[in-house]
């Protein structure tokens, strides 16, 4: 992992560094304190945002975590693996509280807790499902017909929307009727979107893909 100014583009210290081989997923506090990260061993780790390592190391998924999400407030982290499960563990200790989740997504490419932290959703094969995330009950889905992977997902700031990358297509879902709004946007040429994310203020939506261009989106 490194660290940036976000002023001038330098790096700041040494590139992090601990075991579980390579590093999926990352993850920041709502606090801005501390740094979750996903690797393919299975094990989620928590750095703090000097690099210092916390010591205990949680592990529980029997593959890759590819997904990694906090709740808004901070008293929870969702990791989602290549197993198809999804474990919802309380921060400080690392117990699971919630799971683990059998979504049947094959493999679980993006999670995303709700702005109340109420619902999680996650982004699999093809599909994209949405959980109550205190007792794991799914609430929606799965959605399907959505390409090859789901690779990321984010919510609205009021909840009310979800925004999905997968392949070439963004893709808007009313999360009360659980249906599309309007037709898929593509990428121009054909490359693949890879991730979605908003502003803070929640008047733009930025899309990157395989293209190596970020997009900008008026939300409207």
């Amino acid at each position: 992992m490194r660290k940036w100014d976000c002023e001038t583009g330098h790096l700041i210290g040494e590139p992090w560094k601990g075991e579980g081989r390579v590093i999926l997923a990352l993850a920041l506090s709502p606090d801005g304190k501390m740094i979750a990260c996903g690797r393919v061993d299975g094990s989620v780790q928590r750095w703090d945002t000097d690099g210092k390592m916390i010591e205990s190391i949680w592990r529980g998924h029997s593959n890759w975590v590819r997904s990694l999400s906090w709740s808004p407030t901070g008293g929870h982290i969702a990791s989602g693996s290549d197993d198809g499960t999804i474990l919802i563990r309380e921060a400080e200790s690392g117990k699971v509280e919630v799971g683990p989740i059998k979504t049947n997504q094959l493999r679980v490419w993006s999670l995303a807790f709700s702005p109340l932290g109420d619902r999680i959703a996650s982004g699999g094969q093809s599909t994209i499902c949405i959980w109550d995330s205190n007792t794991g009950k799914l609430l929606v889905g799965p959605t399907k017909d959505l390409g090859n992977w789901v690779n990321s997902i984010v919510w609205s700031l009021d909840g009310s929307k979800l925004y999905s990358a997968s392949d070439r297509f963004a893709r808007l879902w009313d999360t009360e009727s659980h249906k599309s709004l309007g037709q898929p946007f593509p990428q121009d040429d054909d490359r693949h979107l890879r991730c979605v994310s908003f502003s803070p203020d929640g008047q733009y939506l930025a899309y990157g893909g395989e293209d190596n261009k970020i997009t900008l989106w008026t939300v409207q």
